[in-house]
């Protein structure tokens, strides 16, 4: 998340171009492999056993090698020798930037500690930040919210889209809104011990990308068919959350998810609303808490 976050900081300070963050990105990803590839090649899974836990990552709130070794495939020695194998993201972008010539190690420090004074880290922020791990950047981006359960339902979120959709997915800051104009809107309502309504929205190119991604297919000729394979990426983050909270002994249930194309409204007392970039387009994923809204 970090890499792609940093990258377009330093776009926007013309330290890179546009063109020099392709040649970056090519060069960065020949390098990532996912782990169950890396699993597989190693001889510690089989294909079967990658493939079933890439399904149960749809279906539970949990990482690919915490799976592996619930399952028995792998132990935590295993899964660490892996993910040192796999490296850290932030750090194959930069080692990509300098082998390229367009960086050097003295650019990446100083322009590290600008951005930092210029967001008003801390040197743990930092760090948290350059680990590229999910659990440790969202709550940089979400401590001022002060309804709880939104908090876990965005890290729930960012998790699922990462393994789901685009492992380079980033976020920003979520904003509170009393009104969102959206334009194409795909939406779920859950309700019993609380209600919840989530929803993506964004233009036609975002929610295409997004829907690929998490489709797996190469193209989706029909818009309809995207925005129907988003309510189902929807629907796996609510029963994700929903399942979280059973754990906690609080009951939700899921409606059927829904959509439609074209311009529209959210009014509410407050949504909370995360631009959310999936193949460097943004989406709004927006959570509202209560029952009190109208779609319009």
């Amino acid at each position: 998340m970090f890499d792609r976050i940093f990258a377009n900081y330093l776009v926007s300070k013309q330290v890179l171009g546009p063109e020099c963050l392709k040649e970056i990105y090519k060069h960065q990803e020949a390098k990532r492999v996912r782990l169950g590839v890396i699993a597989v090649s190693e001889k510690l899974l089989t294909e079967e056993q990658a493939d079933e836990i890439n399904r149960l990552q749809s279906e539970t709130d949990k990482r690919f090698g915490d799976i592996a070794v619930e399952r028995g495939y792998l132990t935590e020695s295993q899964v660490s020798r892996l993910l040192t194998l796999q490296g850290n993201s932030f750090l194959a972008f930069v080692q990509s930037a300098v082998d390229l010539k367009y960086l050097k190690m003295n650019d990446v420090v100083d322009m590290l500690n600008t951005y930092q004074q210029e967001n008003g880290y801390t040197l743990t922020d930092i760090e948290n930040l350059k680990s590229c791990d999910i659990d440790r950047i969202v709550p940089i981006y979400v401590y001022d919210l002060k309804e709880g359960f939104a908090c876990d339902i965005i890290g729930i979120a960012a998790r699922a889209i990462s393994r789901l959709v685009d492992y380079h997915m980033y976020i920003e800051r979520p904003y509170i809104s009393d009104k969102l104009i959206t334009e194409n809107l795909c939406h779920q309502a859950s309700c019993g011990d609380f209600n919840i309504l989530l929803a993506m929205s964004g233009a036609e190119e975002s929610m295409m990308k997004t829907a690929v991604g998490f489709s797996g297919e190469q193209y989706i000729d029909d818009f309809e068919d995207a925005l129907d394979a988003i309510c189902e990426l929807i629907n796996c983050i609510n029963g994700l959350f929903a399942t979280e909270m059973s754990k906690r002994s609080i009951e939700i249930d899921m409606n059927a998810p829904s959509y439609r194309s074209g311009k529209g409204v959210i009014n509410s007392e407050e949504i909370i609303n995360l631009p959310v970039y999936i193949f460097d387009k943004m989406v709004t994923f927006s959570i509202i808490m209560s029952d009190n809204y109208t779609i319009e």
